[in-house]
C-alpha cells in the first residue's frame, strides 16, 4: 500500500511540474500558451498530492500504533 501511494505521490510530483512548465513555459513543451488550463492542472495536482500525503502519513502512524503495542504479559 505504501508503494502504491509513493507511486502516486510521484506522479502527482510530475503533474504538477507539467501544469507549471504549462504556466510559465509552454513552449519547452511545444503548445500554445494556456494559463488558465495551467492554473487549474496546478490546483488539482496539488490537492491530490496532498491528499496522497495525509493518506500515507495515516498509513505509517497506524502500521507504527500497531508495532507499538505489546501483549499482555500473562
Amino acid at each position: 500500500m505504501i508503494i502504491l501511494i509513493n507511486i502516486g505521490r510521484m506522479a502527482m510530483i510530475a503533474w504538477v511540474i507539467y501544469s507549471l512548465l504549462l504556466i510559465f513555459a509552454p513552449s519547452v513543451i511545444h503548445r500554445q500558451p494556456d494559463l488558465v488550463g495551467g492554473v487549474i492542472q496546478f490546483l488539482v495536482a496539488y490537492a491530490a498530492g496532498y491528499s496522497l500525503d495525509r493518506v500515507l502519513s495515516v498509513v505509517r502512524r497506524r502500521k507504527a500504533a500497531l508495532g507499538a503495542e505489546t501483549p499482555p504479559a500473562n
